[in-house]
Order: structure tokens, then sequence, then C-alpha cells
């Protein structure tokens, strides 16, 4: 494969490879965005039942209770956080779903009431919860939401504010003479009360396990990535196959470009390429041109006809192929005209290596015509050579050849 085709294809595999990873980035970012989002939605759901139980308590319970106290069914100073208490309520409903959360393998989610002027110590605001009830007060925050990392496992925390006081609310958590004695019995005069009427009194906090819905978003996610390296492999394949299709269409028009169509060696295209490349690289240590011609080659064409002739140089040229070494190069330079460009030790090594070639093409016997005979002028290539200066010399070293009887060899 050509060196242009092998760059395409590392160029086209990298860029897969940036394709997949950005792809796979923005899609891993999706996915665990959207399994958040989902979390959110939950907890979300969640709160918002507690509120709507918040409201239910303080706007359709507690009056039924507070009626029946008027009426004088209940008594005045009675108080029981079973029924009148939201925070006691959406405790318990909380430790009976974590209940059925365990039944079913799920892990617990962490629920808090959290309260500046907490009653009860469990419902006490740390700083933080303090500072965000301060910004649901003052209109900074509507809710409240963060991700975080805790023993190797994923939690989102959720927060929003409960109900602003009602009328209702102030009878427990306005002036203590006015609360139910019941009350003040079991927790006292001071904490829970002196609230303000249309303040956010407490929180609604939730920290609720990631790691089922990143779970899925994982398998997912793998599923996903696996397919699509699939079909990246597939695509690469098929580029792959494409340039390769391509570069050996290449190589068939670089071939009929280089090579002589009949003899299927290098032209005299090649040959004027490369001896000008001889020339400018300077380097003539041993570099010798070798100028080949078919003795009375114009009478076999003459007496038996081009088809024949033909039969002849492709053989001469498959002989010749076979007795060069791999370094030298073996052109057709025109009609029965032929060039090697070789390197040996000394002249004496490049005069032997024409006569090995000279005794080759005697030793065959071509059908009809028999054996033949060829000239060789050979020159070696000098410093001050240009490509003119070097060629007209193993050219006239061949005419001198010719002159010379023919089957010879001359070096000038």
């Amino acid at each position: 494969m050509s060196n242009v085709n092998k760059s395409i294809l590392v160029k086209t595999f990298f860029l897969l490879i940036g394709i997949y990873a950005i792809i796979l980035i923005i899609t891993y970012t999706t996915f665990r965005s959207y399994a958040i989002e989902e979390n959110e939605a939950k907890l979300q759901d969640l709160l918002m039942h507690n509120k709507a139980l918040h409201t239910y308590v303080e706007g359709r319970l507690k009056p039924v209770f507070y009626k029946l106290k008027d009426l004088g069914k209940i008594e005045k100073g009675y108080f029981d956080p079973v029924v009148l208490s939201f925070t006691y309520m959406s405790r318990n409903i909380m430790n009976e779903y974590n209940k059925q959360r365990l039944k079913s393998n799920i892990e617990t989610i962490e629920y808090k009431l959290a309260a500046k002027n907490s009653r009860n110590p469990i419902n006490q605001a740390t700083e933080e919860e303090i500072a965000l009830l301060e910004k649901f007060n003052k209109g900074e925050l509507e809710q409240y939401s963060r991700n975080f990392d805790k023993n190797g496992k994923n939690y989102i925390h959720y927060a929003m504010p409960v109900t602003k006081n009602a009328v209702s609310c102030m009878r427990c958590h306005g002036n203590p003479e006015d609360a139910p004695k019941s009350l003040i019995n079991t927790y006292g005069d001071k904490a829970g009360f002196y609230e303000k009427l249309g303040d956010i009194r407490a929180l609604i906090s939730v920290t609720m396990p990631l790691n089922v819905e990143l779970n899925k978003m994982y398998a997912l996610f793998s599923v996903f990535a696996i397919s699509l390296f699939i079909v990246f492999i597939i695509v690469y394949i098929l580029i792959y196959y494409f340039v390769k299709k391509l570069d050996n269409k290449d190589k068939i028009l670089i071939d009929k470009a280089n090579k002589d169509g009949l003899t299927k060696i290098l032209n005299r295209h090649v040959f004027n390429k490369d001896m000008e490349d001889l020339i400018k690289s300077k380097n003539n240590m041993n570099r010798f041109l070798m100028i080949i011609d078919v003795d009375h080659f114009k009478e076999i064409n003459d007496t038996y006809g081009h088809s024949v002739g033909d039969i002849v140089l492709v053989e001469l040229c498959e002989r010749i192929s076979q007795n060069i070494r791999k370094g030298d190069k073996f052109y057709r330079i025109g009609g029965e005209e032929f060039a090697i460009l070789s390197t040996q030790t000394t002249q004496e090594d490049e005069v032997k290596f024409a006569h090995r070639i000279k005794n080759i093409i005697s030793e065959i016997a071509f059908p009809n015509i028999g054996k033949l005979t060829i000239s060789i002028g050979i020159s070696k290539q000098e410093v001050e050579d240009t490509y003119k200066r070097l060629f007209e010399r193993a050219d006239k070293a061949l005419y001198s050849a010719k002159d010379s009887g023919r089957n010879t060899i001359i070096l000038l």
C-alpha cells in the first residue's frame, strides 16, 4: 500500500477514535445527568408529598381537633404528636417507607425535617440547614440540591421548605401560653415557640442513594459504547476496503504510467526521472549505466513480423530481469534498446556483469529465429557528469560495440 494511503488510514483511525471518545463523553454526561434528574424528580415528588401532608395536617386535621376542643369533647390541654404533629407523622411515615425499601433490597433514604428552633433534638438543623432556611425565608432559594460521594457511593441531597407558618401553626409554635398543656408538659415552654406568622419554620431534607439509577445508566451506557464501537469498527473496515481498492487501482495506474506495456519493465519516463535523481544525489560511488541493443532486430521484424519480434523482446526482458541484482534497475528506453542502472565494486565487475547478461541471451534458442546476440555500451558516472553527458557516453560506447561487429561490450 502506498504511503499516502497508509497515511489516510492512520489519520482516519485516529479521527474515528477521537469522534468515538467525544461521543462517549457527551453520551456519558447526558446519561449521568438524566439519571440524576430522574432522582431529583423522585425526590421532588417525595417532598411534595410531605408538603401535602403538612398542608393536610395544618389545614384539615388540626382544625377538627380544635373544634372538638371548643365543643368540650376533647380536653383543652390535649396534645398527642401521633395526630397533631406533622413532624412526628412525616418522620414515622418515612420510617415505614424505609422498611418497605429494605424488604425490596433497596438502600434506605435519609430523611429529616430540620428546624432552627426544634423541640426534638433529632430535628435540630445543622449550620448548613440553618443557612438554607435563611435563604428560603429571604426568597433567595426555592429548593436546593447537590450530589456528593460517601464511602465510594453516589448520593443526592435535596431540600425544600415546608409551608409557611399559618394561624393554626401558631397555637403550638407561637406563645407558649396558648399551647396545649400536654405539649408544654412534654417539651417544655422554650423550644419550638416564639415563631412568627408567615415564616418558614423548617425544611425537609432528603438524601437518596444514586447507585440504583447510576448502575442502570452504566449498563445502558456500556451497551451503547459497545454498539458504537462495533459500528465504528465496521465503518473503519469499509473505509479500509475502499482505500485498499483505490490503492490497487492506483498501483495499476502507476504500473501503466511507469512500466512498458509490452515487456512490463520500467519505461523511458522512469528512466529519465531516475537518471535526474542520480545526477542530483551526487552519489557517484561505483554507479554504472549500461545500454543494451538487440543485434539485427529490424531484420527479425521485417522477416518474421512484429508479433514475433514482440515475443523476442518479452523473453529477453524476462531472462535479464531474472539475472540482475535487487538494487539494479532495468528499463526499456526504445524499440529494441534497454538500459540498466547498477552498482558494482569495480569496472571489471561491471564488465563481468555485462558479459553474464550477453552470454545468457546468446544461449536462448528463440522459436523460428534461433539464437540472438546483443551489444552493450557502458559508462561509469563521474562527479562532473550531467544526465546528458553520462547517457551520451554510454550511447557512444554502444555504437562503438555495434561498429566493432556487434555481440560486443564497450566501456567508456
